[in-house]
């Protein structure tokens, strides 16, 4: 029993001194798609998208614009949907581990990706800004975990979260 112990014992450490060099030579972020697949980077058109069985996600979403059922329904800014997407790139450089992946300027579409404090998890944000009759917009939100089953409300309180740091108030 001892030995078995031993040889359990000297198997962890080998595979934590493994984990350690590749986080030393590739980084942290590298690692993770390694170990646990690359972040899915493929565009999101909110028209057609299938949330699938996720529980791991959330959506924010205009009734007119989402195929998917969203968790919550967007609101309605007075302001114009450029200036409403400057608020939100403004509000985004305060954000901490945030780094912008995709953007489609013609869109106004943007995909961000959040990583944790502790483990470098990535989460994804894609944002869509819309235009309203009358001056006003919208936008739609998708905030989902690439790794794990459940994400226990993180990405659901990060759009919250967000929405109130916005630049003259939501």
């Amino acid at each position: 029993m001892v030995r078995s112990l031993r040889i359990g014992l000297g198997v962890l450490v080998t595979v934590l001194v493994g984990v350690a060099i590749a986080v030393a030579l590739i980084g942290r972020e590298r690692s993770l798609e390694l170990a646990l697949g690359p972040i899915d980077r493929t565009a999101i058109d909110f028209a057609t998208l299938d949330r699938g069985q996720r529980r791991n996600d959330f959506l924010m979403c205009p009734d007119d614009l989402c195929a998917a059922a969203s968790d919550e329904n967007s609101p309605v800014f007075d302001a114009p949907v450029t200036e409403m997407r400057d608020r939100w790139m403004e509000m985004i450089d305060r954000q901490p581990r945030v780094e912008l992946v995709a953007a489609d300027g013609d869109a106004l579409q943007y995909d961000f990706v959040q990583r944790s404090q502790l483990f470098r998890f990535p989460d994804t944000v894609t944002v869509r800004f819309v235009e309203r009759s009358g001056g006003g917009s919208t936008l739609a939100v998708y905030s989902r975990a690439h790794y794990g089953i459940s994400d226990f409300g993180v990405n659901r309180q990060r759009v919250v979260d967000w929405l109130a740091a916005l630049p003259g108030g939501t």
